[in-house]
């Protein structure tokens, strides 16, 4: 094929993606687990995003009365109370959109940001650059990821207190709200390391095949910047994968902060996260004798993961037929 033709095609190809975009929604329609997972993660994020206009109370304020303290499930409190009185409903809700901050942050620095953005750089450039990305990655992937992002965590307790003072004083946040203000960005630090290196793998492999194209092998020998061939003609052709990866990753992402959380180096009280909420409830008196409290902030979230990944192997078997076909 000619240089003029394949640059007579691409504006066609434009026109092509929309309906790429719908067959996809009617795929998605037409698969019942996936859309009842689609519906339970919107109104996860809606609940999280609209935390202070859903939550009908203060999730900080206290009642330490004998009747408050660890009430069960009633009318005014659906999820009940904990051992300070404060409502485990608005607990939760304020939980979720913890989680909702920190998954995004991640994928937007370490999955779209470095993961999308170095494996495009790799795949394309090879050589140097691609042996230097891959081999960091390499290093990364075979770290004890947990126990290095508690160490990284754990390191920096000891001026936490320091910063959240001096944040405090120099901003309109009080303590409490600068010393979570610091905690989350120390995990969200302690994650970002190795959240690139899964997508970045994708990407590149998608990018080796892709660069080889015609349209591609055109748009170079028209003169085309690199950004303009990575951007233009690569990525829309690595989207879907990575869009794959990324739904699969981020139950496990997710599940970082509620790990850090859980194990007391995460956001710790007097912060709503679903990792805090069950450490609170880790002994099995406090299950045998009140159960919700376990129950409330645990049922969500392993709904949360399972949906997520019900939506990612719906997209595999979409996307990628031939994978579903090896299974």
């Amino acid at each position: 094929m000619a240089i003029a033709d394949v640059a007579e095609v691409q504006p066609e190809l434009e026109h092509l993606r929309p309906q790429v975009r719908f067959s996809l929604l009617r795929a998605l329609a037409r698969r019942k687990l996936a859309m009842l997972a689609i519906i339970y993660l919107a109104i996860f994020y809606l609940c999280g995003i609209f935390a202070p206009l859903i939550a009908p109370y203060d999730p900080r304020a206290q009642e330490l009365t004998l009747e408050a303290r660890s009430a069960g499930p009633s009318a005014d409190h659906w999820f009940g109370r904990d051992a300070l009185g404060r409502d485990v409903f608005s607990r939760v809700i304020y939980s979720a959109r913890t989680t909702i901050l920190f998954t995004v942050v991640v994928i937007l620095t370490g999955g779209i940001f470095l993961g999308l953005g170095l494996g495009l750089l790799a795949g394309y450039k090879g050589g140097w650059v691609d042996t230097l990305i891959m081999r960091i990655g390499e290093i990364l992937a075979g770290l004890p990821t947990l126990i290095l992002m508690l160490a990284i965590t754990a390191s920096f307790r000891t001026q936490i207190n320091d910063a959240a003072f001096s944040l405090a004083d120099n901003t309109w946040l009080s303590v409490d709200e600068a010393r979570t203000f610091i905690k989350f960005f120390i995990i969200v630090g302690a994650t970002v390391p190795f959240a690139w290196v899964g997508s970045s793998r994708i990407v590149r492999s998608q990018v080796l095949s892709i660069r080889e194209q015609t349209y591609v092998v055109a748009a170079e020998a028209m003169g085309a910047s690199t950004w303009r061939i990575l951007f233009r003609h690569i990525l829309p052709g690595v989207l879907p994968i990575f869009i794959v990866g990324l739904s699969a990753g981020m139950a496990s992402l997710a599940g970082a902060e509620v790990a850090l959380s859980y194990l007391g180096l995460g956001i710790d009280e007097p912060a709503s996260s679903f990792g805090n909420l069950l450490n609170q409830v880790q002994s099995p008196y406090t299950f045998s004798q009140y159960p919700h409290l376990l129950l409330a902030p645990a049922i969500p979230v392993i709904l949360f993961f399972y949906a997520w990944n019900l939506l990612g192997d719906a997209l595999v078997d979409i996307l990628e037929p031939r994978a579903n076909q090896a299974r």
